[in-house]
């Protein structure tokens, strides 16, 4: 039996007009684009699979950016720091 759509996203105040804004920034790194697209399609009530065939991406990526947004806000946007040896050489 397949899971019914999810609701749309409900975005905070003000962070439609910064999503979108982070979507037409030519400077913004595309992982950055891509979860603000992901964000904007929910808040449109776009389903997940739909989603997932417009960006190329998977579901797991849409229910996983959506969840921190629901979390964190723009914020969960952001990569998370990674376990591993540090960088040897400064930037």
């Amino acid at each position: 039996m397949p899971f019914p759509p999810a609701p749309p996203l409900p975005l905070r105040d003000g962070d439609r007009e910064k999503l979108e804004a982070m979507v037409r920034k030519h400077t913004l790194a595309q992982r950055l684009a891509l979860r603000a697209q992901i964000l904007l399609l929910c808040a449109d009530g776009i389903p997940h699979r739909q989603v997932k065939r417009q960006l190329h991406t998977s579901v797991d990526a849409v229910v996983r950016w959506r969840g921190r947004y629901e979390e964190e806000g723009l914020d969960g946007l952001q990569d998370r720091p990674r376990s591993g040896r540090p960088p040897t050489f400064s930037p």
